[in-house]
């Protein structure tokens, strides 16, 4: 099978809102298992190939002043099996430049997911892609969530919503949670279990409940 193509929207996100979700999944991919020692896992792991999608290769500048770059533009990426949109900050939310929101509505369609952190659920929102949809962002910037998508049924009750074909997490870390639970979904307990082991990582449930891995048995 061909690589997941894993798109990753540069906009200046909070960091952990991205790099958190990436490195779950990338901690549980083949070349990753590979190089830390679990070569009889390793064929079973994540095959993926990951876009930082911007509208130029221009420096994006994230609130703690971090810069990255992107690998690819929106005219040049490919296409994509899944779409990752972190979360800016409130005063960009007020005005998503035009180039943004045509792409993500553009490849909507396309995406068998998108996932969203934080106040990512929000940037779908204002485009109009989660009108009458369950979903949640971060628990802090609800009033801001009313006030832009007031046809979302937003909830602060869950750590993460899944309605269809949008994962909508609330703050960082409950995007891992939520990024876990679909490696979880997706592969072979041990494959999920060595990417959170390597990462000293123990996933919660939508409840903020610990799941319950192998090494605990252990314990």
């Amino acid at each position: 099978m061909a690589p997941i193509q894993f798109g990753v929207i540069m906009i200046p996100f909070q960091l952990t809102d991205v790099t958190g979700a990436v490195d779950i999944i990338s901690s549980s991919s083949i070349p990753y298992l590979r190089s830390f020692g679990n070569p009889a896992i390793a064929e079973r792991g994540i095959d993926i190939e990951f876009h930082y999608i911007g509208e130029e290769m221009d420096t994006v500048v994230h609130p703690t002043g971090f810069k990255s770059l992107p690998t690819t533009t929106f005219l040049a990426c490919p296409k994509l099996d899944y779409l990752l949109i972190g979360g800016p900050s409130l005063a960009y939310l007020e005005k998503i430049p035009p180039a943004i929101a045509r792409f993500v509505c553009e490849r909507a369609g396309e995406v068998k997911n998108i996932f969203t952190v934080c106040t990512g659920g929000i940037v779908l929102s204002t485009l109009g892609l989660l009108d009458g949809l369950n979903a949640t962002t971060n628990h802090e910037a609800m009033a801001t969530a009313w006030k832009l998508g007031p046809n979302v049924k937003w909830t602060r009750e869950k750590n993460w919503v899944v309605d269809g074909k949008f994962w909508t997490a609330g703050g960082a870390c409950a995007g891992m949670d939520m990024i876990a639970h679909w490696v979880m979904e997706n592969y072979d307990k041990d494959i999920a279990e060595a990417g959170f082991a390597a990462l000293a990582y123990e996933p919660r449930d939508v409840d903020g409940k610990q799941v319950v891995l192998t090494r605990h048995a252990l314990e």
